[in-house]
């Protein structure tokens, strides 16, 4: 008898640890899947940034512009570049844009000349930039220029081989990249994310902390360990989960994960108190009842001792119905039924607890026809066959499927595992198995999966306009490329800039000006005609369209009727060129992607392939504006011209 009732705790207390094993596991997980989803937003803010300075470097009309005002530095050969500078600022969310000498003094900005030098760092980093002719990356800092935590590019400029300087643009971290981080898809009070970096033998907390009011950049502890010791463990190179304190004593459930091409690190945390307190709870629960029960069996071996045989009698009685309850609470608080199937009646029996699931009174019979119904319509055929198959074979069962109960008509999900076999040595197959509602998991695997898509398509639309972004293009032009190349098609792409903008804004103002782009994004949009065909903004004044598919001629008369459509919206502008209204000029450019036993000459990788095109349309763009504006012209050998020496007007 004691054996019995020691294997019956035990057994409980196994089922118990079971289960708050598996909430853990899921804990985990979700904690997981948001550090992930933060690392990649970061990392395509980060790419997004690299993407605009490289734009600026390759921007050859602004290295000439620079050179013509380094040689005369005439204050009307400065306007040009003050007005690009203030379009960075305005249109992509720099705090600050600047340009500067190779030796790292301040030349110019957006309202005028510039006097002093940039700091040490970005010193250092321009150095860097101009000797591998590429941007560079000054990371998060904080200095006495600013009164804000800021990320520094570098974006040099040349002439021919000659460095010129750069531009320095300057980002508050507070406005666009802390926000990516406290973005949480529940009300946790605990929560938070944070990026961190090793410097030297200290590590620095790039980012705010959620508890405490110490300035991004100023709270640092030593590398080999502190305060914080999941932070201590992340820069001593643990990725995952990790259990620990943090910074303010607390233990915490954390998730570790570097961000791809820079020494940061990203760290999810949530108080261990606030994600484990239902499961400990239950835990807690589990041991008392096992106490009590120990307690109840050590009188019991008392009063067997002392009492007489009725009394022992009537005392097991007791103790056993106490441990059928005792069951049954264990089955309810796990919301895990008990079943077994009996394929000769066809019948299912049911536990309490099961029955309860399935939305049926008590504990019973399920009819094979009763549970057919049940099932969700799209699901049916499915586990009807998947159980046929487990039945014949003999197998195991492990599947997931949706029901919808007949008692209040609410859909469920349900997790079963079964095992089957022969009964009492005949040949009459039972199933034997458990059943678990986890309708309330899906839900939040649902929730998280929404949180991540919401997350990823919101770096890939310009806010301005809702067209996609520069990114959203690129990522559009290698696809299509590749698929072109398989299917032998041509990929077009025009290349479109609103003519004469800089006057519109000195005239109308900024905010018209957005207007403006706005509605001309708008008719470019209702202007195309396939579902195949992609409109972005490219930056500023710029609009970019991607036709796959599409020959020269094609893809030219696209452009001509996305021209007038803009020239339909009859936008006024007084000092705009012709009629008095908002046009446009059109580059047009078609590529045949090279098979593989194609000769060279032919770009093969969508790398090669966004240069070639882009290099080609622009090419034709700044033709258009040459002859005229507010014109189409498909690329030819004439386009090329343009490029080795723009006029001065379409700078």
């Amino acid at each position: 008898m004691l054996l019995a009732c020691a294997s019956l705790v035990l057994g409980a207390r196994s089922v118990y640890q079971e289960r708050e094993l598996r909430y853990r596991h899921v804990i985990e997980g979700g904690l997981g899947a948001i550090n992930q989803l933060q690392v990649k937003s970061v990392d395509s803010w980060r790419q997004r940034r690299m993407g605009e300075a490289a734009a600026v470097t390759d921007d050859g009309l602004l290295a000439a512009a620079m050179a013509r005002w380094r040689r005369t530095r005439a204050p009307a050969d400065a306007v040009p570049l003050r007005e690009r500078l203030r379009s960075l600022v305005e249109h992509l969310q720099y705090t600050g844009a600047y340009l500067v000498d190779p030796q790292g003094q301040l030349l110019l900005g957006p309202d005028g000349p510039l006097k002093g030098a940039m700091p040490a760092a970005e010193r250092d980093a321009l150095r860097a930039a101009l000797a591998l002719a590429q941007p560079g990356v000054i990371g998060l800092q904080r200095d006495g220029m600013f009164a804000f935590p800021y990320f520094g590019l570098l974006a040099p400029l040349f002439e021919g081989a000659q460095p010129l300087g750069a531009v320095w643009l300057v980002v508050d971290a507070r406005t666009t990249l802390y926000p990516l981080l406290a973005t949480w898809p529940n009300g946790s009070q605990t929560a938070e994310s944070l990026l961190v970096e090793r410097r030297g033998e200290e590590v620095v907390f790039l980012s705010p902390l959620r508890h405490r009011d110490d300035a991004p950049l100023t709270l640092r502890m030593p590398a080999g360990g502190g305060v914080d010791a999941t932070v201590a463990l992340a820069t001593a190179g643990s990725r995952g989960t990790l259990y620990g304190t943090d910074y303010r004593g607390e233990r915490v459930l954390a998730t570790a994960s570097a961000v791809p091409g820079t020494t940061w690190l990203l760290i999810s945390k949530i108080d261990e108190a606030e994600a484990f307190t239902e499961a400990q709870r239950r835990e807690w629960l589990a041991l008392a009842l096992a106490a009590s029960l120990a307690l109840l069996l050590l009188g019991g071996s008392v009063v067997l001792w002392r009492w007489r045989a009725w009394r022992r009698e009537r005392a097991l009685k007791q103790r056993l119905e106490q441990h059928m309850r005792w069951l049954e609470t264990a089955q309810r608080a796990a919301s895990v039924g008990y079943f077994v199937y009996d394929a000769e009646r066809r019948v299912f029996l049911m536990s309490t607890m099961a029955s309860a699931i399935f939305g049926l009174p008590g504990e019973g019979e399920m009819g094979l026809r009763q549970w057919i119904d049940m099932l969700h319509p799209d699901d049916r055929e499915e586990m009807l066959r998947v159980h046929g198959e487990a039945m014949a074979q003999r197998s195991a069962l492990r599947v997931q499927y949706r029901v919808r109960r007949a008692s209040d008509a609410h859909e469920r999900w349900m997790e079963v595992h079964a095992e089957y076999g022969d009964a009492q040595g005949r040949e009459r197959p039972r199933m034997t198995g458990t059943v678990q509602d986890i309708t309330e998991r899906r839900q939040a695997e649902e929730q998280l999966e929404r949180y991540r898509t919401a997350l990823e398509a919101q770096v890939r639309v310009d806010p301005l306009t809702q067209l996609a972004n520069r990114l959203a293009l690129d990522e559009h032009v290698a696809f299509e490329w590749e698929r072109a190349r398989r299917a032998g098609s041509p990929l077009a792409l025009l290349m479109i800039d609103v003519d004469r903008f800089k006057a519109f804004n000195d005239h109308y103002g900024h905010m018209a000006g957005d207007r403006c782009l706005q509605n001309v994004g708008q008719a470019l949009l209702t202007a195309m005609g396939r579902a195949g065909d992609v409109v972005a903004r490219y930056g500023g004044e710029e609009f970019a369209v991607l036709l796959p598919g599409a020959s020269g001629e094609q893809a030219w008369l696209v452009a001509e009727r996305l021209r007038e459509a803009v020239r339909g919206l009859a936008v006024e502008h007084a000092r705009g060129s012709g009629d008095g209204i908002v046009t446009i000029s059109v580059g047009v450019s078609s590529i045949q992607p090279a098979g593989r036993e194609a000769t060279t000459g032919v770009p093969r990788s969508g790398v090669d392939a966004a240069h070639a095109l882009f290099r080609q349309a622009d090419a034709a763009l700044y033709r258009a504006k040459q002859c005229g504006r507010d014109q189409s012209v498909l690329y030819g050998p004439e386009c090329e011209m343009v490029l080795h020496d723009p006029p001065d007007s379409l700078l």
